[in-house]
């Protein structure tokens, strides 16, 4: 198994946890202050992970313009899916804004130049259609 498989697979599980822990967290708190403070724990976690990995703090003045716009469309993004948490189901909710996978793909294919081969189409089908089926 690759490391970018295993990775991602260690995502998969933690965005699992917060996906549920921020339905729970939104039966309580309204859905912009569980935001708040969902990222001061992710801002705790990141930099805890770069004392430990203990690497240089690198200093791109393009790489942190992305960073921040890309950090603008995630607390909006993030923002939307805690007020749709509030909206109704866990499921539905989740499996609709997990759909930023099709987006994410295609711009990487158009822009970046990634491959998207049958069965890479085929997967995105069935993703698809897992959504539509999970949003009933």
């Amino acid at each position: 198994m690759s490391k970018t498989v295993l990775f991602a697979f260690g995502a998969m599980l933690l965005y699992a946890g917060w996906a549920f822990l921020a339905k729970i967290a939104t039966r309580f708190l309204p859905a912009e202050q569980a935001v708040i403070y969902t990222y001061v724990a992710g801002l705790t976690a990141a930099a805890a992970y770069l004392l430990w990995r203990g690497g240089p703090v690198v200093v791109s003045t393009r790489g942190i313009g992305f960073a921040l716009i890309g950090g603008l469309f995630l607390g909006l993004g993030t923002i939307t899916y805690y007020v749709a948490l509030t909206q109704g189901s866990a499921a539905v909710a989740t499996s609709i804004s997990g759909m930023y996978l099709l987006g994410t793909t295609l711009l990487g294919v158009v822009f970046l130049n990634e491959s998207l081969g049958q069965i890479k189409i085929a997967g995105i089908a069935l993703a698809v259609g897992a959504v539509v089926l999970l949003s009933q």
